[in-house]
């Protein structure tokens, strides 16, 4: 099953909307891309930045988190994970 980009933008927009623990909201995302597409194998990478960080205490205005969660064939096959990581690290050129 493949889905559209934007129905990925609607999904983090909509799991995201309202205040979120992001190692909770990656496992979200990949529940219902799972329970939605039944793939063999998926990986969701989020990276986001943390408010409580922005907005209090130390005031880090570039603090970042980044969570993975790999299932299936994602999971058990090291080279198929290491080629998905090694594209999410270059994308940033």
């Amino acid at each position: 099953n493949l889905i559209g980009l934007s129905k990925y933008a609607r999904l983090i927009d909509w799991i995201m909307s309202r205040p979120q623990i992001q190692e909770e909201a990656v496992t979200q995302v990949a529940d219902i891309l799972q329970s939605r597409m039944n793939p063999d194998g998926l990986a969701v990478v989020m990276e986001a930045d943390h408010f409580c960080m922005h907005w209090r205490g130390v005031k880090d205005m570039d603090s970042k988190m980044i969570n993975s969660v790999m299932r299936g064939s994602f999971l058990k096959d090291p080279n198929l994970r290491r080629e998905f990581l090694s594209l999410v690290n270059n994308r940033k050129g």
